[in-house]
């Protein structure tokens, strides 16, 4: 695995080298600055695999750096892990926002950094599989999709603020601390009857679809704290440390209204709108192995539950 690592700090870096050596990571290269680095990006042949960047930099920070990098050809998926002070939760936020996939907290130990290049690895193979949608595109007439979907798949809708691969919200859910747990929420969205919605309008629609419902929850939800995935089946997870998060009920109205005002629906659509279902909001699990299963599971869950009750009222 061929990896940059990018940092201000000369002992980081002259540390990294023989961390990665003992866990038998010997393609490492380094660079002291943002700048520096998108230069290294740009002359190599082979490209890089996986990137580290330091969070706090002068000049170019990290978080500007992530974002700079992602519009470099050949590095949309690569992995990009955040080097930060534990205790800097926003910049943490900010950094997955921009399209980091993962982060090690400073100061870290050999075990911190073979674990989490560990779990870049598997996210450097599963990317291969990830159908990437560039959201800008879809409202551009004429633009069709250049891949086949299904309703289960968890496409990834690029450029899409606060959306990030339900693989990186995994990681982020994962190394929360337990002691801060109660302060998280986590909540699903689904559009209901997505599976109709699927069959009667076309993928480029759907897509459309999708991408507005993820464009209502980030102007509904206007907090720096707010992350969320797509799941598939028409479903979204969100986590958010906003204390001033509006009743369940309430957003739920709140992004009905707001979808509503979009017209999203074409003549193929045999229903009046398009509705959703919000999940009442949960604290992660506390055991940390069972986390993102457990909390994912659940929130989808409550979703469903929430449907299932309108259907049953109508």
């Amino acid at each position: 695995m061929k990896i940059l690592a990018v940092d201000d700090d000369p002992f980081i870096l002259e540390l990294l080298p023989a961390m990665f050596e003992q866990a038998d990571l010997n393609d490492l290269h380094t660079a002291p600055s943002g700048p520096a680095a998108l230069d290294m990006i740009k002359a190599q042949k082979v490209p890089f695999d996986c990137l580290l960047l330091d969070v706090d930099m002068p000049e170019m920070d990290g978080i500007e750096l992530c974002r700079r990098i992602r519009t470099v050809p050949g590095y949309e998926d690569k992995p990009v892990l955040m080097l930060t002070a534990k205790t800097d939760s926003i910049s943490i936020e900010k950094a997955f926002a921009a399209g980091a996939n993962d982060y090690i907290a400073k100061p870290f130990n050999l075990k911190d950094i073979y674990n989490r290049i560990r779990v870049a690895e598997r996210l450097l193979v599963s990317s291969k599989t990830i159908k990437r949608i560039d959201a800008s595109d879809l409202s551009k007439e004429g633009t069709q999709v250049a891949e086949d979907i299904t309703l289960a798949d968890k496409v990834f809708l690029a450029n899409v603020g606060r959306l990030i691969l339900s693989f990186s919200l995994g990681n982020y859910i994962t190394q929360l601390d337990r002691s801060e747990l109660d302060n998280y929420q986590v909540f699903g969205v689904s559009i209901d009857d997505a599976e109709r919605i699927f069959e009667e309008t076309s993928q480029q629609g759907f897509l459309h679809i999708l991408t507005s419902v993820a464009e209502t929850l980030t102007d509904l939800i206007t907090c720096p704290h707010l992350l969320m995935s797509y799941e598939g089946n028409g479903a979204f997870l969100c986590i958010t440390r906003d204390p001033n998060l509006p009743e369940w009920d309430r957003m739920e109205a709140g992004l009905q209204a707001k979808l509503d005002a979009l017209n999203l629906l074409s003549d193929d659509l045999k229903q009046e709108s398009i509705s959703l279902s919000v999940g009442t909001p949960i604290a992660p699990n506390a055991n940390r192995t069972q986390r993102v299963k457990k909390t994912f599971e659940r929130a989808l869950s409550r979703a469903e539950m929430r449907y299932a009750s309108k259907c049953a009222a109508a």
